[in-house]
């Protein structure tokens, strides 16, 4: 069971799963008007003729990445609260993924998050299905930078963040934090508590695997390294709960629980409630905001 919020916006990130399985052939024809020139790239799903230097372009998810690399799309989902709302102001916000409406941004290239979606878009025009929960963020960037031939300002850009996690984990080991352990957790509202991994949003993605901070063994081995979330009850919740608590939504009732407050992460004021919307996406753009707001946050534990 995934946890979204109510907008059409984020709902198609994730929508119907993680399947990065194949759908075989080629594309068909854009139906917006073709370059003369294409490149061949080679995907999970085959080689895919794409355009060489994309122009019109559709993103579903990791939009924040493709912004990072100079690209704006011709259409998005409804971004409020995401770390680059204000980039796509005055951008068309579609309603839902369907064909219809898609032909009318007449894009020629659709990067999309799941089976569904590309089995949509590959009739409208070259669709590359971007296989986010397999990949890196280095590796999602650099693909992403070939996708659209922006490999030069991939190199930039990760080489930029880089060098930015490089002084916020020379911050963190200055003050005794590098070393403790990090759970990602958020309330279902029904006396139980979701804990996700690091290709699940909700800042997995920046702790676990840009930052290398550590999460409690039971959640390293059966979430981090399998299912990415799991529904657990407050019987067992002390299991997963490390010496920090990044919490997505629900705080406010589980204040007052028996349990919750006999955890020592939450005796210590070691609990740390992030912006859902603000930390859904696992793209660089985002983390760069993202890293800055858990930064200062976990700085502030030790003063």
């Amino acid at each position: 069971m995934l946890k979204f919020k109510n907008t059409g916006a984020l709902l198609l990130a994730f929508a119907i799963g993680i399947s990065v399985s194949g759908c075989g052939s080629k594309p068909a024809k854009t139906a917006a008007k073709e370059s003369a020139e294409t490149r061949v790239i080679s995907t999970e799903q085959g080689e895919i003729e794409i355009p060489a230097d994309p122009k019109r372009v559709i993103v579903t998810y990791c939009v924040g990445d493709a912004l990072a690399l100079g690209v704006k799309p011709v259409a998005t989902y409804d971004a409020a609260g995401t770390a680059y709302e204000k980039e796509l102001d005055g951008v068309p916000v579609w309603g839902e993924f369907e064909a219809e409406q898609l032909i009318s941004y007449e894009p020629d290239l659709i990067i999309v998050a799941n089976q569904e979606q590309y089995d949509i878009a590959f009739k409208i025009a070259p669709t590359i299905l971007l296989p986010f929960t397999a990949q890196s963020m280095e590796e999602r960037v650099r693909f992403m930078g070939d996708v659209l031939n922006r490999q030069e300002k991939a190199n930039a850009v990760l080489n930029e963040f880089h060098q930015k996690l490089e002084g916020a984990k020379a911050s963190l080991r200055e003050t005794n934090v590098l070393d403790k352990t990090f759970s990602v957790i958020e309330s279902d509202g029904n006396g139980g508590i979701w804990v996700y991994g690091d290709k699940w949003g909700r800042g997995g993605d920046l702790l676990y695997s840009q930052l290398e901070l550590q999460a409690p063994e039971i959640v390293e081995k059966e979430i981090i390294a399998a299912e990415q979330h799991r529904d657990v009850s407050m019987e067992v919740i002390r299991d997963y709960i490390g010496d920090y608590i990044i919490i997505a939504r629900g705080l406010e009732e589980l204040k007052g629980n028996t349990i919750w407050e006999s955890l020592p992460a939450v005796k210590a004021g070691n609990v740390i409630p992030i912006d859902f919307t603000l930390f859904y996406d696992i793209d660089i753009y985002s983390s760069n905001v993202q890293l800055d707001y858990l930064l200062n946050a976990l700085l502030k534990t030790q003063e």
